[in-house]
């Protein structure tokens, strides 16, 4: 997909056009047009340096374009770190936790670009619908993430210090984004998790469009609890045990995916509350020092910014172009990996079959790749008979104590197989039927 990016203010006519913007929107309110477009709420306090608009047009309205709102640092510092906030709002609007944030983002010395991406759910009309694709949205974070990169000198961005921001549905997009990131230049350094809307996001992104997210049962290819790996950015997760659309328990899988991969994460479970922020005294309070009383939420994107980072790195394995051209793959291109690689510069510069030149020994400089993560697949198992055959009944024998039998047939022999002698004996010796998966 071929993303048209445009600014559309300047510093110089910054608040004119930002008024209008907000004009513009209530009036696509009021004539219904783009009701689920998300663009409704933002700061009224705060104008931003500039307005990037990163999509094209889509969402359940199919005219909601995707944009960026971009704030400085009120520090001096020429380069900061910067967050790239996803505000949250349960995919069918964007909630009104940026006025709340933005400043204590800024005020602590962080720039920040507010994301308003493409939702995939209609705030007014069967909501219990997926009405877009929701990939969109995961589109709309790399290139928020790639303008952040390629313009980082006008916004005096530190390339290298970009964390992730998410609340609620925004969270869960964060982790989900984190999970697949494999270009270096826009994966993130760090994430915070502010309550992530984890099992309906991901129920919702595993659906098809036009369907019931909540009926789908298989969502683990968009659940980040499943997706955890060893390349997972420093995470700091924030949650309250009143939490009653994100309950405690999918927060407590989610930490346990976290020790059970040594991703460094810390999390802060605040009692009571809901699901919405408390008083950040509160926070402190239940931090064993970790934080102060008269810190702000920008506290926790400092914590996650001093986490160790990842040992290594999720690697992808792109073509060249005459690979490419010649129907070829990193895989099956051997010559190409054992003579190019980390000695041919256009190689190292485009990093090019970055996986396949790791795994022979020739990965690029200060690059570690992370192994593939195993996905272990459950098959559905049945209950195997033990059915002998003519011979073993007419000569009193059983299964079981037939193991010549066994050794020699089960697999290999079309009239047991197709008669599914000996079915339980045979799965048990190692020589099961194709297809068939016994229950314990």
């Amino acid at each position: 997909m071929t993303i048209a990016i445009s600014h559309i203010r300047t510093a110089s006519n910054a608040q004119t056009t930002w008024n209008m913007k907000r004009i513009s929107s209530f009036l696509y309110f009021l004539s219904n047009v783009a009701l689920s477009s998300g663009q409704l709420r933002g700061l009224q306090s705060l104008s931003p340096e500039d307005t990037v608009t990163i999509s094209s047009p889509g969402g359940c309205s199919g005219e909601q374009e995707a944009y960026i709102d971009i704030f400085k640092s009120s520090t001096t510092s020429l380069v900061a770190p910067t967050i790239l906030l996803l505000p949250g709002g349960a995919y069918n609007l964007i909630d009104d936790i940026v006025e709340d944030i933005v400043p204590q983002y800024i005020n602590g010395g962080y720039n920040v670009a507010v994301l308003y991406y493409r939702l995939p759910r209609s705030a007014t009309t069967q909501s219990w619908l997926v009405c877009s694709d929701p990939w969109e949205a995961i589109e709309d974070v790399s290139s928020a993430m790639e303008v952040l990169d390629d313009n980082s000198q006008q916004y005096n961005i530190d390339t290298s210090q970009i964390v992730l921001s998410g609340f609620s549905a925004g969270a869960h997009l964060t982790a989900l984004y984190s999970s697949f990131c494999e270009r270096k230049d826009l994966c993130p350094r760090a994430q915070v998790l502010h309550f992530p809307f984890l099992e309906k996001g991901s129920k919702l992104f595993c659906s098809d469009v036009g369907s019931a997210f909540l009926n789908t049962q298989d969502y683990d290819d968009c659940n980040p609890t499943s997706l955890v790996d060893a390349a997972t950015p420093p995470t700091i997760l924030y949650h309250a045990e009143g939490d009653t659309i994100v309950p405690t328990n999918q927060m407590t899988d989610f930490v346990t995916a976290f020790g059970e991969e040594n991703t460094a994460y810390e999390y802060y479970e605040v009692p009571n509350g809901g699901h919405y922020l408390v008083p950040f005294s509160q926070v402190a309070a239940i931090s064993g020092g970790n934080l102060t009383s008269t810190g702000t939420y920008a506290s926790l994107v400092d914590r996650a910014l001093n986490l160790p980072t990842p040992s290594c790195v999720r690697c992808d394995d792109i073509p060249t172009n005459w690979m490419t051209n010649n129907d070829k793959t990193c895989d099956n291109s051997s010559w190409h990996i054992n003579n190019k690689c980390n000695d041919d510069t256009n190689w190292v510069v485009e990093r090019y079959c970055r996986a396949s030149c790791f795994e022979a020994g020739r990965g690029y400089p200060n690059e570690i790749c992370c192994p593939k993560k195993e996905v272990v697949v459950e098959e559905e198992c049945i209950e195997c008979t033990d059915t002998p055959t003519p011979w073993m009944l007419n000569n009193v024998k059983t299964c079981s104590d037939s193991t010549s039998s066994i050794e020699s047939n089960c697999n290999e022999t079309p009239w047991w197989t197709s008669n599914s002698y000996c079915q339980k004996s045979c799965y048990d010796a190692g020589r099961g039927y194709d297809g068939v998966v016994c229950c314990v």
